[in-house]
């Protein structure tokens, strides 16, 4: 049984199985390689790829490189990524997580055109809700909840935002986690809804919503200067590129409003937001 097949995975077509055991990527206009001293392995590398990254022509000497070789004398595996100290491991899966956080993070640092912040999206009505915050805040939960209620999924993990503050998908697989668990599955943004976000859209809301058992939804308005404080500490490439994050994120602000409540049960918090969002539109 090969590599990627014990990981219950299909074979990706079109990969080049010979010699190189190489392949070059790009996404969000950022090189890397990857490559293994192991045909399987380099299959399952491909599959681990972050969303919007495509296969393509070999790069010039910057692009990073991202190697995964298996150790022959131990039956483990190597992980290097970049000029990094390799990573060693005795199961392939943890490593395949590993590279593929590592190089999320990679592409949204240097991506020249584009902001990532950690964030769920939604398109509804024909504009964009964002629901900023870390991993493990509940975010997965909550945006499939919105979606099954009717809003465009646009995204689980990142707003990937423009110079002009418009927000574009960044439609993966939705990533979900039990109450308390830390244990991730995979939700198929196709088999939720068939409606997924294709286009840009203008933010209307940013809303910042904690999870609090027995939580009731009750907003309060929460000025444009403080949002964007607090959407920084949320945004990948702050540290290396601060101007051109806060132009964008005050850019989106110029047709968004902040808010920020409690929240309980997702699928309860999901119709009370799109329900008083709608009223918002109507009255407007």
């Amino acid at each position: 049984m090969s590599t990627v097949a014990a990981l219950g995975m299909e074979e990706p077509r079109g990969l080049a199985r010979a010699s190189s055991r190489s392949v070059p990527y790009t996404a969000y206009g950022v090189a890397f390689h990857l490559s293994s001293n192991n045909d399987g392995i380099l299959a399952a590398m491909v599959m681990a790829v972050p969303f919007g990254a495509e296969a393509g022509e070999p790069h010039h000497d910057d692009a990073l490189i991202v190697s995964l070789d298996e150790l022959s004398r131990d039956e483990s595996f190597s992980l290097c990524i970049g000029a990094n100290a390799p990573i060693s491991g005795g199961e392939l899966k943890p490593m395949l997580e590993q590279l593929r956080t590592e190089l999320m993070v990679h592409i949204a640092n240097q991506a020249k055109d584009r902001v990532f912040v950690h964030a769920g999206v939604v398109g509804w009505q024909g504009h964009a809700l964002i629901f900023p915050g870390p991993s493990f805040a509940g975010k997965s939960t909550l945006i499939a909840a919105l979606v099954r209620a009717g809003a465009t999924y646009y995204s689980d993990e990142y707003a990937v935002l423009d110079e002009q503050g418009s927000v574009y998908p960044y439609a993966r697989d939705l990533q979900m986690r039990e109450p308390g668990g830390v244990e991730q599955t995979s939700l198929s943004s196709v088999a939720l809804s068939d409606k997924v976000g294709n286009g840009p859209l203008r933010v209307a809301h940013v809303i910042f919503a904690t999870y609090v058992p027995d939580g009731r939804w009750q907003t309060q308005p929460v000025s444009a200067g403080t949002a964007v404080l607090e959407m920084l500490r949320h945004t990948i490439p702050v540290q290396r590129t601060p101007a051109r994050v806060m132009s964008t994120l005050t850019a989106m602000m110029q047709t968004a409003t902040a808010l920020r409540s409690e929240r309980g049960e997702a699928r309860e918090t999901a119709g009370a937001i799109l329900n008083g969002i709608a009223l918002q539109i109507g009255a407007a």
